[in-house]
């Protein structure tokens, strides 16, 4: 699709090539970094633990060490542009399975943040396609030159709202990948981006396949997943990457013991990561252990009340709560669950609004009609003119009873 990093929940793109190690002292995970330096490896660190600051100022010492280097190009602008789509509350694994995206609303990004993006892309890009000129199947040069593009991709179809762009930019990242597996069919980091698309080209309807250009492109669920497992067992940076697209894939495909262990894995191997916690509650969910997952939505709410996370979206798990709770018809603690939301610093205006008429319907449940009355008229207050206003009107006449 539009961006295949970020359809792996943590948009992290594969940037690896090199046979040194790099050892996360959270888990003892060994990845293959390259440029192998210490402000390289730190700064994979506090990027897979969503600190993204001290993480940029480290890509910028390891890129000025390595000026030439379009991997080191790569880690700071996938680093910069994560920032951005974290901070909009749009890294969202789920949103880019289909052509859900291309709905959003557009982001708001400072003038200089866009202006970095497309200077550090045109710098990437060009160290490339400069040694491409030189050796046209220099495997690292179009392994590199995939990831900006896909990066790109991210910043066109998200950012710009550019969607020829995109899909173009995205397409050009899994032919170079292609490329590089029919040169060197061990290049594992490669597969993963192969791996993502055989997959969703075989998982999308063909009139979504239309939208996203992938008519020429073979798609198979199996050799999807195979070619993403290669990757997530070898051991290179794109195995963070793998076993985070791994784990979604099963999950689709209802595989969630071996989702659930990936996931696991990844969080408590990077413990700061919000995305990670929530995407391991989610799956509790799904597979059916429901008082598991009450219980890691209510451990993700404490510890992002104590700041264990740089980049939390604590009104997910308090939304999730309220739908397990409403769906178990305690609507009692739905509604609390649905009412905290409101209590959240910086919650989207909308989505508080929305929440709040979630918990008016809870106490129409619970036939607390004043209860739910007030908590209409708090939707109507805001003066918006959206559905919920609308709806919240409509239940002030009318309780709500069910659906």
């Amino acid at each position: 699709m539009i961006a295949v990093t970020i359809l792996l929940s943590l948009s992290r793109p594969l940037l690896t090539a090199s046979v040194f190690a790099m050892k996360s002292p959270a888990s003892g995970i060994a990845l293959r970094v390259r440029p192998d330096d210490a402000p390289t490896r730190e700064g994979f660190d506090r990027f897979y633990n969503s600190d993204y600051d001290p993480a940029i100022e480290d890509f910028e010492k390891s890129m000025k060490a390595h000026p030439d280097d379009p991997f080191a190009v790569n880690h700071l602008l996938e680093v910069v542009l994560v920032r951005e789509i974290d901070r909009e509350g749009a890294l969202s694994a789920e949103l880019y399975l289909g052509t859900e995206f291309l709905h959003t609303k557009r982001m708001f990004v400072d003038a200089n943040v866009r202006l970095r993006i497309q200077e550090l892309t045109k710098q990437a890009l060009e160290l490339s396609e400069d040694r491409l000129r030189a050796k046209p199947d220099d495997i690292d040069a179009l392994y590199a030159r995939g990831i900006t593009r896909s990066l790109f991709a991210i910043n066109d179809g998200l950012i710009e709202k550019s969607w020829y762009s995109a899909f173009r930019n995205a397409l050009g990242a899994y032919n170079d990948h292609k490329r590089v597996l029919e040169l060197a069919p061990n290049y594992s980091d490669a597969k993963v981006v192969v791996g993502v698309y055989n997959y969703i080209v075989a998982a999308l309807p063909i009139y979504e396949r239309l939208v996203a250009f992938m008519l020429n492109i073979k798609g198979s669920k199996s050799e999807g997943i195979e070619s993403i497992r290669q990757a997530a067992n070898a051991g290179g940076e794109a195995s963070i990457d793998a076993k985070t697209a791994l784990s979604l894939f099963l999950a689709r495909e209802q595989q969630y013991p071996e989702a659930l262990s990936l996931m696991h894995e990844l969080y408590r191997s990077y413990p700061h990561n919000f995305h990670f916690a929530f995407s391991e509650a989610n799956l509790l969910r799904n597979s059916g252990k429901i008082p598991e997952a009450v219980a890691a939505y209510r451990e993700l709410l404490d510890l992002g009340q104590r700041n264990t996370f740089p980049q939390a979206r604590l009104e997910r798990a308090a939304i999730a709560l309220g739908q397990i709770f409403r769906e178990q018809g305690n609507y009692g603690a739905a509604a609390s669950a649905f009412e905290s939301v409101g209590q959240i610093a910086g919650v989207d205006r909308e989505l508080a609004a929305s929440t709040k008429l979630l918990a008016g319907e809870m106490y129409d449940l619970l036939h607390e009609r004043d209860s739910a009355t007030r908590k209409y008229q708090e939707v109507i207050a805001t003066g918006d003119d959206t559905d919920e206003v609308r709806e919240a009107r409509r239940l002030l006449r009318v309780p709500y009873h069910g659906q």
